[in-house]
């Protein structure tokens, strides 16, 4: 057993030089893709981007209505940027302040803030 699992061992090592060898090298993917063309791709930006202003600035951390007020902020502003610069289908046919709501949906959305409410319509539901 020990000299079966020796010669698998060695055929991977050979395989594994061989590939590094002889093979090209691949380039890491480094990009990084939001769609921002469903409400979903934008809630993902705001996290990710709620989530770095958090780790530069730890003292909003701490505070948990700070944390919804920077995530409804962000999701405000990425919401007006990409409706002045039309990247998104989405929000086209919208007036300012209808895109202001939905960016505030959004950053609501980004925080976990439909926990809670899920969360205070479920002391109201008859069981």
């Amino acid at each position: 057993m020990k000299r079966i699992i020796l010669f698998f061992s060695l055929c991977l090592i050979t395989l594994a030089s061989f590939a590094q060898t002889v093979l090209p090298a691949a380039e890491p993917e480094t990009s990084f893709l939001i769609d921002l063309g469903s409400f979903t791709g934008i809630v993902a930006l705001v996290s990710t981007l709620v989530t770095q202003i958090l780790k530069v600035i730890p003292a909003i951390s701490s505070s948990k209505l700070s944390k919804i007020l920077v995530s409804c902020g962000v999701g405000m502003v990425v919401c007006i940027i990409a409706w002045l610069l039309q990247l998104t289908p989405l929000l086209t046919g919208y007036i300012w302040w209808q895109v202001l709501i939905y960016g505030l949906a959004a950053g609501l959305s980004g925080c976990g803030f439909y926990d809670v409410i899920k969360a205070i319509g479920a002391l109201f539901k008859k069981e």
